[in-house]
């Protein structure tokens, strides 16, 4: 078959996405359905621009989203390759927008000189003035409904505009009744247990990964299978050989490593899902941060058979403090949600999530994402550049472009412990990536020490300096 002139997409320019975006949806609906085999070479940049009139740039961003997502593979001199999986191990769902919408340990950061620990969010994206004026127009607008309980599964024009937000940019497809609005990610998980563990005793879960997490399955007597983390996502032969019908993943963007789950991987949980009756806990917490290309989509797009329950979180993007997290539940969970746990009240505060609802409603939420993107963006880069000026060939920084931390691979023959502490005297708090292993052989195998360096609360120009201080008490022995 010649793959180029079997290229014959419907571009338009006055769609409401861009060029290459529709490009990259084509090639990723013809490789899904089969029509572009494994194994296949796509077209050059050069050939593919001049059979579609289109900028090599163009082409290439088509292909580098495909890249991300693990559909084709770029081959160094040779060009771009298709991934081999089995495109009829599960089909992928019609395109969302042609459907309409009915103890990780915190450590105190005021005692550091740097913080670059995940706990804070930079104040400099947080617009308080916004918030406010919209705070007190619910104050004053809507005061005699705030002095009723809530809605337990959260005020309904929230939720509304959360179904909105997560069909147009995570492709999740679900009514504003599948919403439950919950105080944190925690308490969302703590119901999911409660829900669950009547019928299921055993949970699989990616290692390394969230301690906050393993606390919550821990306390409601789970046992926890740990399933190692790979290239390209959770090993799904180790889930089959285990004994869990649960599993809990970070596709987008895994804790800790910010492994992104490639395509195939996705296809293949989905199947270990839908061949064992099993059950995918999703948590999509950072998904917005990706500084190159689309943000992946979620796994819950691709679920046609409601085995995903989806976790979503404005906490790690907006304000920690402010505690409103939800979940989407499939029809079967959420029928036994209304049937035996209804009762629990709303544990967030109605006055903010009217807030929270009419800040989404008035835009003001995509320009927070857009704002904070180029903010974050621009400390992601100065980061990076900051490790390779400093630290050269002393490490190695492992990032997928996305999220809120990098990953540094230490060359050193000092301890671990050494690393830490060192850190901690000169003012740096940061934290070793053992600490989220389950299986510490699994981390054994590992060369070199990693350490995970999180910029989303140092000021940007606070940077340099802790990298720079970084590289002096390590490998200076200053």
């Amino acid at each position: 078959m010649n793959i180029l002139f079997s290229f014959n997409p419907l571009l338009e320019n006055t769609a409401n996405k861009a060029i290459y975006y529709q490009l990259y949806e084509y090639i990723k609906k013809e490789i899904m359905n089969g029509n572009i085999k494994g194994q296949s070479k796509l077209p050059s940049l050069r050939k593919l621009s001049e059979h579609l009139h289109l900028s090599k740039n163009t082409i290439e961003a088509a292909y580098q989203q495909l890249v991300a997502e693990g559909y084709i593979e770029s081959i160094p001199k040779s060009g771009y390759r298709v991934e081999d999986f089995n495109t009829n191990l599960h089909e992928v769902s019609q395109s969302f927008n042609d459907i309409p919408i009915k103890s990780e340990n915190l450590i105190a950061t005021e005692n550091y000189r740097f913080s670059l620990a995940p706990s804070y969010v930079d104040k400099t994206c947080f617009n308080l003035d916004i918030w406010k004026k919209l705070y007190n127009s619910i104050l004053n607008e809507e005061f005699e409904s705030l002095l009723s309980y809530g809605e337990p599964q959260g005020e309904y024009e929230l939720r509304e505009q959360i179904a909105k937000y997560i069909y147009e940019n995570r492709g999740v497809h679900c009514q504003p009744n599948q919403i439950i609005v919950g105080a944190g990610t925690q308490y969302c998980l703590s119901l999911i247990c409660q829900m669950l563990k009547p019928n299921y005793n055993c949970i699989a879960m990616e290692d390394p990964g969230s301690n906050w997490i393993r606390f919550i399955f821990e306390r409601h007597q789970f046992h926890i299978e740990p399933v190692a983390v790979q290239e390209h996502g959770i090993d799904i032969q180790q889930l089959e050989a285990g004994n869990s019908k649960i599993v809990f993943v970070t596709p987008s963007h895994q804790f800790p490593k910010g492994v992104v789950m490639s395509a195939k991987n996705r296809l293949q949980l989905l199947n270990w899902a839908e061949n064992n009756n099993g059950i995918i806990i999703e948590d999509d917490y950072d998904s917005e941060m990706r500084f190159t290309g689309k943000p992946i989509p979620s796994l819950k797009s691709l679920d046609k058979n409601n085995k995903v329950i989806y976790l979503g979180s404005f906490s790690k993007i907006f304000l920690p403090t402010l505690r409103i997290s939800y979940m989407v539940l499939p029809q079967w969970l959420l029928d036994l949600y209304l049937e035996q746990y209804i009762m629990y009240e709303q544990t967030c505060s109605k006055s903010n999530q009217k807030t929270l609802a009419r800040f989404m409603k008035e835009g003001y939420w995509q320009s927070h994402i857009r704002k904070i993107r180029r903010h974050y963006l621009s400390k992601y880069n100065t980061i990076t550049k900051a490790i390779h000026t400093h630290m050269k060939g002393n490490v190695n920084l492992i990032s997928s472009g996305a999220g809120l931390r990098v990953i540094l691979e230490i060359k050193t023959n000092l301890s671990e412990a050494k690393i830490v502490s060192s850190a901690k005297n000169a003012g740096i708090n940061i934290s070793p990536v053992s600490e989220y292993y389950m299986v510490r052989s699994n981390y054994n195998q590992d060369e070199h020490i990693k350490v995970m360096l999180s910029y989303r609360g140092i000021p940007i120009e606070d940077i340099e300096p802790a990298i720079k201080t970084l590289s002096n008490i390590w490998f200076n022995q200053i």
